[in-house]
């Protein structure tokens, strides 16, 4: 059992929370793995405290939670005062701590100290069981709201303001498709406990960004470390622990060739996940960053329109092919209501760029 994070850490945290008035919550993985998500929306419900998520967190704030945001994350952790860091290391995903204001004041909350020293000076370290150090958080700034309403108004604010931009690309008509416009069709028809899972690059990169999660446990993804070819193994343990749920793989052309024939594997034991593909004949993360860099891309091209649903449908699976947005939602319900292991490869286009401000180039 872990033990409780040292008093004089907890007491300084709490001296820092007392005076915040824009204060943010960036959790990560470990608060899944520390059963701290119960703890961690008493503390942002009390305290008022704007929630942003990533990794195995996801869901641990419902996506429609007003304390949740997704959007302004940037605006966010830059225009914080202080900063609760909670089961997230400030890897490449924070800009080795780059991503916080230069004076936000940084409380570090996780299940041990971390394996290598931070990339920049934290105010305050706080190591233990998370649910216990997160309740202790709570009842050392007061247990009383913050003076942070103005704060996460302008953050909601932000919020909607860029939803409000992503209307085009969800509604766009165009062929090959925008994967943003095929999530909106896929986000329509998940359940509020669909268990969603990701395989690849740029096309999950954008999945992170839109598609919802409501509770803890329903989002795996490469991880930090970007393992594809993870996801039909991932889906088909899912859905045999939830038989009764929805589970989807999103994956693209890229990461299904590492392990694309385990669709033979769910074939063969009668498991009906249902797969999303967008196929758009690239490696696009590595194609995009290096032709930005170097004005070229080496070994970054894949065969274009690949019939991967006919790979999958002569292994025993539903496979359809996708061409026209308007031909999703239809292709989708088909897969749902198939009963079988199902691939819904989807044409998106290949000029679209996701937007990212680092890459691993």
């Amino acid at each position: 059992m872990l033990e409780r994070a040292p008093g004089r850490a907890i007491e300084q945290a709490g001296e820092l929370l007392r005076e915040a008035e824009r204060p943010v919550i960036m959790a990560g993985t470990d608060l899944y793995w520390g059963h701290g998500e119960q703890e961690l929306l008493a503390l942002a419900e009390t305290l008022r405290i704007p929630v942003f998520l990533n990794g195995l967190a996801r869901g641990c704030v419902p996506a429609d939670h007003e304390l949740f945001f997704s959007r302004s994350r940037s605006q966010g952790l830059k225009g914080a005062d202080v900063a609760l860091v909670i089961g997230v290391p400030m890897d490449f995903r924070l800009a080795f701590g780059a991503a916080f204001g230069e004076e936000t004041e940084i409380v570090v909350v996780d299940g041990a100290e971390p394996e290598r020293p931070h990339p920049r000076p934290v105010a305050a370290e706080c190591y233990g069981s998370l649910a216990q150090t997160l309740a202790d958080l709570n009842a050392a700034a007061g247990a009383e709201a913050l003076s942070s309403e103005a704060w996460i108004a302008d953050l909601r604010a932000a919020e909607s303001e860029r939803r409000e931009a992503e209307r085009a690309e969800r509604e766009d008509a165009r062929a090959p498709l925008h994967p943003m416009r095929l999530y909106a069709e896929l986000g329509a028809l998940l359940d509020r406990d669909a268990i969603v899972i990701g395989d690849g690059g740029d096309f999950v990169s954008y999945a992170g960004r839109v598609i919802d999660s409501y509770q803890p446990g329903c989002w795996l993804d490469p991880g930090p470390f970007g393992c594809l070819g993870t996801g039909p193994g991932y889906a088909l343990a899912a859905k045999l622990a939830h038989p009764e749920r929805q589970v989807v793989l999103m994956l693209g052309d890229g990461a299904f060739g590492f392990s694309g024939m385990e669709f033979d594997t769910l074939a063969r034991h009668g498991v009906n996940v249902v797969g999303v593909m967008g196929n758009n004949g690239i490696w696009a993360l590595e194609k995009h960053p290096m032709e930005f860099l170097y004005g070229y891309s080496v070994a970054a091209d894949l065969r274009p329109e690949t019939r991967y649903d006919l790979v999958v449908e002569a292994l025993g699976c539903h496979g359809e092919l996708v061409e026209r947005p308007q031909d999703v939602r239809p292709a989708l319900e088909r897969a749902f209501s198939s009963g079988k292991p199902a691939l819904v490869n989807v044409l998106t286009d290949p000029s679209v760029v996701y937007p990212r401000k680092s890459n691993l180039a």
